[in-house]
């Protein structure tokens, strides 16, 4: 059976076969997180004996240039899209995205050693602008399937929950080939189910929804530069400082977390069960936030998840050096939160489109990519406030004042930002809908 487009006011045109073949791209997305982020400076330090300062300079760069290509990707994804189409845009960038991480995986050494810096810059920067191809015409294919804003927040559940899943996978993959997490054996597995889960959403996606996605939009709805969002649409940006203040409260405890274990709990062997157990909370919470979001408008159901994690976190008031089962409880309310944090804001971001939309404006690369830069922004920021901080403090030797700091901004700042974003979405929620 084909499918059908949704439109507005239509709440039985999707199935779970729909939901599945939208969602199922947010694997091999996410499926990179730990490895990126956790895994390689070590993966490369360990297997190849390369400078740990080259590296670190090679990333830094091409994490500000990643951060820079986001809004100029959406933008040219716009203005691409009536003549190559979002699909085609993330099959681009799936290629892309393949192309830069076999050279990162499996480093051709002796290029690697010689030339670390240059080596890394350029392939990080072509692995880095491939997931951006990928990942920002792939939000935006929400706005071209439906219009019903119940629909929306479930094709961006399921996205959201199939992100989360490669999440845990990527944290499985070394226990299951009891291997290292930077072992080459586990770097082969994870390329090769990331090649295979691309493949195959991207062969799911292109049957499922061409025909919807041919269809052109009107003449009327023109391409919207950001000079020309903010002077006739400002009410466009409301959603980004709440989006970013609740990303980078996100950010801290992410950057802290293995930190955060292991100094001030001193429970380094549990941190897998932890997160594990973080995670897989986000994905069994997902169901009830997307109903709750059904029932009471989208905007105050963020607003309750992000209160809700916020008053989780000061449960750590009460959990001290050792105490595993305490510190499993947050991990479980917290993560409760995480799938709230991860599809309600997307969804929100969609109804946003659709709204310029009508108002003949299209921007939704360009929006996407605005709203990537902010989640890198506050990953940036976090790892260059927090890290040299821990640094100074002489976190190395345990030192009480860094003990402390650590409290305070894996556990006291998130808090606060928190509250500030939730004090945001109240106040100007309604004028997103």
């Amino acid at each position: 059976m084909r499918f059908k487009p949704l439109t507005a006011g239509r709440k039985t045109g999707a199935s779970w076969s729909v939901d599945v073949g939208y969602g199922l791209m947010g694997l091999p997305l996410a499926l990179l997180g730990l490895p990126f982020y956790f895994y390689m400076p070590n993966y490369w330090y360990e297997n190849w004996g390369v400078s740990l300062a080259a590296i670190g300079l090679a990333l830094f760069v091409t994490r500000i240039a990643d951060m820079v290509t986001d809004p100029l990707v959406g933008l040219y994804s716009d203005r691409w899209e009536s003549r190559f189409g979002y699909l085609r845009q993330t099959q681009f960038g799936a290629v892309l995205l393949i192309v830069g991480t076999w050279p990162l995986f499996f480093p051709f050494a002796s290029l690697f050693q010689q030339y670390t810096f240059g080596y890394l810059v350029v392939w990080s920067f072509v692995a880095f602008l491939g997931w951006t191809w990928l990942a920002v015409p792939y939000q935006a294919v929400v706005s071209r399937l439906t219009h019903d804003p119940d629909v929306k927040t479930r094709l961006t559940s399921f996205r959201e929950g199939f992100g989360l899943a490669g999440v845990m996978l990527a944290l499985s993959l070394p226990v299951i080939l009891s291997e290292t997490p930077t072992s080459q054996p586990v770097f082969e597995v994870l390329f090769g189910v990331l090649l295979v889960t691309l493949l195959v959403a991207v062969a799911v996606q292109s049957g499922r929804f061409r025909e919807t996605l041919k269809r052109k939009r009107p003449d009327s709805v023109r391409v919207t530069s950001i000079r020309s969002l903010w002077r006739h649409h400002r009410w466009s940006f409301g959603i980004m400082p709440a989006y970013f203040f609740n990303g980078l409260a996100n950010a801290f405890p992410a950057t802290l977390f293995m930190f955060f274990v292991s100094d001030a709990l001193q429970m380094e062997a549990q941190a897998g069960v932890l997160l594990a157990v973080f995670f897989v909370s986000g994905v069994l919470g997902l169901p009830f936030w997307f109903w709750l979001s059904t029932k009471v408008e989208k905007y105050q159901a963020w607003a309750f998840s992000m209160l809700f994690s916020a008053i989780s976190f000061t449960g750590l008031i009460w959990v001290g050096v050792g105490d595993f089962y305490a510190y499993l409880a947050i991990c479980v309310l917290t993560g409760w939160s995480l799938g709230a944090d991860l599809a309600l804001p997307s969804s929100l971001q969609v109804d946003l489109v659709h709204r310029l939309e009508k108002q003949s404006a299209q921007a939704a690369g360009t929006l996407f990519g605005l709203w990537g830069l902010l989640t890198k922004l506050a990953i940036a920021l976090s790892l260059g406030i927090a890290l040299p901080l821990m640094d100074l403090l002489g976190l190395e030797q345990g030192s009480t004042s860094a003990i402390t700091a650590l409290w305070w901004m894996y556990g006291v700042i998130p808090v606060c930002l928190k509250l500030f974003a939730v004090g945001w979405v109240l106040c100007f929620g309604r004028q997103w809908t």
